[in-house]
């Protein structure tokens, strides 16, 4: 039978260790700490410009485009129906996904905006109904559902329904995520419908 004799703790050793630990200690905590606040980009906020409605767009995105059109000119990457677009407005970046039916027509461009943060998402909220008008919030019914888990997402329509800020939960059921969809005027309505009922 073999023992494993532990090394006797000297001084010179324990000096080591409490070295090697405090040295540890400092390359973790300084993780993640080079991103200097001016290389943070500030969380999205919609501008609070009236926008006259039916919207035909999203920050150059026309709904009539074509897939190859929107792909060339604002540099998408493509995954079938779907398009990624990095967008620079005013020093800005912006990212979207384009999303296409089958015959190849524009019915959605979603706007992921991260994990949920309550000030954030009034802030969102207050704006975006100053822009195009909120037609329909969560009932009190659909808000306690969403609590409790029995329903995944809680939605705020605004713009005739072209325009939905929703909260909904992520697939490991951990985590609320906040996006952003446009529609077009007609795919609207059938969202605007469906949520309402």
């Amino acid at each position: 039978v073999q023992t494993c004799a532990l090394p006797i703790l000297t001084k010179n050793n324990r000096v080591v260790r409490l070295t090697l630990v405090t040295l540890l200690a400092i390359l973790v905590s300084a993780c993640g700490q080079d991103e200097s606040p001016s290389k943070k980009q500030a969380p999205w906020l919609p501008d609070t410009k009236a926008e006259q409605l039916p919207i035909t767009n999203y920050q150059g995105i026309r709904f009539s485009g074509s897939k190859e059109q929107i792909k060339n000119q604002f540099k998408c990457t493509e995954y079938e129906l779907t398009l990624s677009c990095k967008l620079n407005f005013g020093g800005q970046e912006d990212h979207v996904w384009v999303i296409f039916n089958e015959t190849g027509r524009v019915v959605l461009i979603k706007k992921e905006l991260g994990y949920f943060n309550s000030e954030h998402a009034q802030q969102i909220i207050e704006r975006l109904t100053l822009k195009y008008g909120l037609d329909f919030e969560p009932t009190s019914g659909q808000e306690s559902a969403f609590k409790a888990g029995l329903r995944k997402t809680k939605t705020y329509l605004f713009g005739k329904g072209q325009v939905a800020f929703q909260v909904g939960r992520s697939l490991n059921n951990r985590n609320e995520l906040m996006l952003v969809y446009y529609f077009p005027e007609d795919v609207g309505a059938t969202f605007a419908k469906s949520i309402q009922d």
